[in-house]
């Protein structure tokens, strides 16, 4: 099974910053990690749409070049925003026995989006280390139209907050994606549930309670260790958190 550092050791280091993720490649774990489009049609690593929270500066990161982006500092850290291409070289230096989860946030389900993705899929060979997710059902078509080999997961749950969100029904039989990221918003995981996915699909990936703060998930502070540990029943293939030190103590990797 795999950990999942759900945008990298965040707790130690600004979150989605190269150190952060380098670390946490460093310590065996996979990472989750999101990826944005620039003003000059460039990937960067940014979850939000706006660098506010993290930089302090009120900018759309869509309306930024990379090489903007890369000069916005985090706050109160010597850290700045990082390219897709930095991390890339990065993980060069480390084994590709782990898949790594790439978010696609909604500025790259364009056209020239999409193919900026399989530009970089096909530049470092990336088709047996990572994945891509949170994907529009016209996106993932699109997207295995450009390069059938790239792998790709669609978040799977039982309410579909967002267009990317889809209800698991209306999406089990489709052949445009690979894996399925489960995200529970409030009782969702089961045994049942675990094993249908898991007959249909190659991968079962599942998100973390302590992942959905925002969301208000009810074990989102405490208790979601239970989940844990009934998804190693479950034979889930990885758990994404923001607590994978934790979580390696209850599955050694």
């Amino acid at each position: 099974m795999q950990i999942f550092a759900h945008r990298g050791l965040l707790h130690q280091y600004p979150e989605n910053s190269y150190p952060a993720l380098i670390k946490a490649l460093t310590a065996g774990y996979a990472i989750e990690t999101d990826l944005r489009l620039t003003k000059d049609h460039d990937l960067v690593i940014i979850h939000d749409d706006n660098a506010k929270r993290l930089t302090g500066q009120d900018l759309i990161v869509k309306n930024l070049t990379l090489s903007q982006c890369k000069n916005l500092p985090y706050t109160n850290s010597s850290e700045n925003l990082i390219s897709f291409r930095a991390l890339l070289k990065g993980l060069k230096k480390f084994g590709s026995t782990q898949f790594h989860a790439i978010h696609l946030k909604s500025d790259c389900q364009t056209e020239i989006g999409l193919q900026t993705v399989v530009s970089y899929w096909q530049e470092f060979d990336l088709y047996d280390r990572a994945f891509v997710f949170d994907l529009t059902l016209a996106s993932a078509r699109r997207l295995k139209k450009l390069d059938r080999k790239i792998k790709i997961a669609l978040i799977v749950s039982e309410y579909q907050f967002e267009p990317t969100i889809h209800l698991w029904q209306e999406v089990k039989s489709l052949s445009d994606f690979d894996f399925v990221w489960a995200a529970e918003y409030r009782y969702f995981y089961s045994k049942d549930l675990i094993l249908q996915m898991k007959n249909q699909k190659e991968k079962v990936y599942a998100m973390s309670p302590d992942v959905h703060k925002a969301l208000g998930h009810p074990l989102a502070f405490h208790g979601y260790q239970k989940t844990w540990v009934n998804l190693f029943k479950w034979g889930i293939d990885g758990i994404c958190t923001d607590e994978p030190v934790k979580l390696k103590k209850y599955y050694p990797i």
